[in-house]
């Protein structure tokens, strides 16, 4: 029964109990002085009251002083001490809270500064062991990062377990912990599974290949799907795949280009062999006829002339767009015509970058600078890259005999590479849609060969790695009912919005969302959702003054309609967590049919979740949560959407681990303790 009761409530009833005694102790004393003494009972009665009511003030005065300066400061210290225990968390405990209460305080603190020394000698110890583990990590992910191809490798379930930056960048808002089939047509997948699940039943673990277009139809994907074994059991699949849509649009266009070009062909041919045919049996056609006839030979001839004009560019084009282009850097080039044995060699201007088949252009330099080479009357031969408007350049330069253009026209007509088979220069040439020349000038020759221009990689050193896997995600369904699983195999999305002020049934709007996702306990800094908002209203300045977000910012930005569908986007199959959530959400919610998505996902309150935990205290700011769990939030980031989001999650993260040792493990049971909460919101100030 007692262990029912908090602590401040056992001493309010000790108190009470002591008080509610003495007063018998006071009436008893009385009576007996009566029955023995005599007199006026009104006296013994009027003494009895007096004595009563004085001893229930001083109990509940000296109750009040024990509950504020015992009870409470207990409770403080031990829920310290709970926090630092499970959370983790080493900032110095404050004593002036206990001062009252001699040497526990000093104790608890000698506690935690124990607690932290023994935590410090178990990470030790545990990244020495894990050093190896980190080297092997970061090969790994140097690996996955630089794969040319879509790398994703899904649970059982078909939820994203790990993904590259290319299929991120090829299926957008890929994130961790997402089901696939929200990023590809779901059909493709599940009949390439099916093939896959009756091969491995015969005993076969072979890739299976299909073609899948992307959720929305915009891309077109070639991919194979191979199983994840280990001791016989199946832990997942991994996903390949690369954007085949526009070898798809290239081959459809040469389709049509084909069957356009034999339907404008086989008419004129039609018609020209009918003519032949009355000509060759009729040789005595007078000559009037005959001119008629040779008319209407020469009008087919020009529509297959015209037909042939025509069609050659669009095949040229399709063809260009078709072959393997990368930017390449010159001095690649150079590089590579040196390892052919092309030793007498200058070069120029290495650091340009042009897009072509760099291997094809540089059998195409090859059969020219081998052609030079021939002659022992050119010398300094010379290779250059210069920039040209939206072209490079690259120039062969040499001193003595002239080499005319009917001479290059021979080098180029031969094969480039045994690897090519028999694709010559001259189709090198007609594939970039470009040609080569010679040229005299004041202090020599040149050959020109110009390609298209690309502009150098730009690359990041400061550029954060996101997330990109994580092997541990729970093999539970995302179907299943949410409300019973433990907080730790559920996804998060800890949000916040700035707006023009604090009402929104009154006429103000969101100006800013963000919004970071928690996925397996880990916060991922790399899945960021943040996006200024255009409220179609004047900001007023006492706001602009709290986020400075001003009414030039939110010009160009997307309304409320489409800002909102990325979120909901961003939020799938997540529990929303927000600080004040009530609040955020109001604004959500009265735009729910403007957006045209309901969010109705469970929500979570770190304020009511703060109650719940730390009821002992009044204060349930962000500022006091983060000075609790020892989190930092930058003065500049303070008050904007991502920087309050970002320190939500971070305290929220800490907030799971105290949760699950108060014994709040699954989400119906966090939700039953705000709802015990929901009216201390009345008496907080946050």
């Amino acid at each position: 029964m007692a262990e029912r009761f908090g602590l401040r409530l056992r001493f309010a009833l000790f108190f009470a109990a002591l008080a509610l005694g003495g007063s018998i102790a006071i009436c008893g004393g009385l009576w007996l002085g009566y029955t023995r003494m005599g007199g006026p009972v009104e006296g013994y009665v009027t003494a009895g009251i007096v004595a009563g009511f004085g001893l229930l003030g001083l109990a509940a005065w000296v109750g009040l002083l024990f509950d504020e300066n015992v009870a409470k400061p207990i409770l403080a210290l031990a829920s310290e001490l709970n926090t630092r225990a499970r959370a983790g968390v080493d900032a110095d405990i404050d004593e002036k809270q206990a001062r009252y209460l001699g040497a526990l305080a000093p104790a608890v603190s000698t506690i935690h500064d124990a607690l932290s020394e023994a935590r410090a000698a178990q990470e030790h110890a545990v990244a020495l062991e894990t050093a190896r583990i980190n080297r092997e990590k970061a090969l790994f992910e140097t690996l996955l990062h630089d794969l040319a191809e879509g790398a994703v490798v899904l649970t059982p379930d078909n939820r994203v377990m790990l993904y590259n930056r290319v299929a991120q960048q090829l299926l957008g808002a890929l994130g961790l912990d997402r089901r696939i089939q929200a990023f590809l047509r779901p059909e493709p997948l599940e009949h390439a599974l099916k093939r896959m699940e009756s091969k491995y039943a015969r005993g076969q673990i072979e890739a299976e290949s299909f073609l899948a277009a992307s959720a929305d139809g915009s891309r077109f994907f070639l991919a194979r799907i191979s199983p994840v074994i280990s001791d016989e059991e199946r832990l997942g699949h991994v996903l390949i795949f690369h954007d085949a849509t526009e070898d798809l649009q290239v081959h459809a266009e040469r389709d049509h280009l084909f069957n356009t070009m034999l339907e404008q062909v086989r008419r004129p041919a039609a018609a020209l062999s009918a003519v032949l045919d009355v000509l060759q049996e009729d040789g005595d056609m007078p000559a009037k006829t005959r001119a008629t006839f040779n008319a209407a030979m020469r009008e087919e001839v020009d529509r297959l002339f015209t037909c042939l004009s025509d069609t050659g560019p669009r095949y040229g084009s399709a063809a260009s767009r078709h072959w393997p282009m990368t930017e390449v850097a010159a001095e690649d080039i150079f590089d590579a015509l040196r390892a052919r044995g092309i030793t007498k060699l200058d070069s120029v201007g290495g650091s340009q970058f042009m897009r072509c088949d760099g291997f094809a252009i540089v059998g195409l330099l090859a059969l020219v600078l081998n052609g030079l080479a021939k002659s022992e009357t050119r010398h300094d031969i010379t290779l250059k890259a210069e920039p040209h408007d939206h072209e490079v350049w690259l120039t062969i330069i040499w001193n003595g005999e002239e080499t005319p253009d009917g001479l290059i026209d021979a080098w180029v007509q031969q094969p480039i590479s045994g690897g090519y088979g028999q694709y010559t220069g001259r189709d090198v040439l007609d594939g970039h849609r470009t040609e080569i020349w010679s040229e005299i000038q004041a202090d020599g020759h040149r050959i020109v060969l110009p390609l298209v221009a690309a502009g150098e990689p730009v690359l990041s050193a400061s550029e954060a790695r996101p997330e990109f896997y994580d092997f541990n995600l729970p093999a539970v369904a995302l179907d299943d009912d949410m409300a019973d699983r433990p907080l730790s195999e559920l996804s998060f999305v800890v949000f916040d919005t700035e707006t023009t002020g604090l009402s929104p049934s009154n006429g103000d709007e969101i100006v800013q969302i963000a919004g970071v996702r928690i996925v397996n306990g880990r916060l991922l800094r790399g899945e960021v959702f943040e996006t200024l908002v255009n409220p179609g209203r004047p900001i007023p300045a006492a706001t602009t003054a709290v986020h400075h977000i001003t009414d030039d910012m939110v010009v160009d930005a997307p309304g409320i309609s489409e800002a909102g569908k990325r979120f909901h986007d961003f939020c799938q199959d997540s529990v929303l967590v927000a600080h004040n959530a009530p609040f955020d959400l109001a604004f959500l919610r009265l735009k729910e049919q403007q957006i045209g998505r309901k969010f109705s996902q469970p929500v979570l309150c770190t304020v009511l979740l703060s109650a719940a935990l730390f009821e002992h205290t009044g204060s349930h700011t962000l500022d006091a949560l983060a000075g609790r769990f020892g989190v930092s939030i930058a003065p500049e980031l303070r008050h904007t959407a991502l920087g309050d989001a970002v320190a939500t999650a971070e305290v929220f993260q800490q907030m799971l681990k105290v949760m699950q040792g108060e014994g709040i493990g699954t989400l119906r049971q966090a939700i039953a303790a705000e709802r015990r909460m929901t009216q201390i919101r009345k008496a907080q100030n946050y």
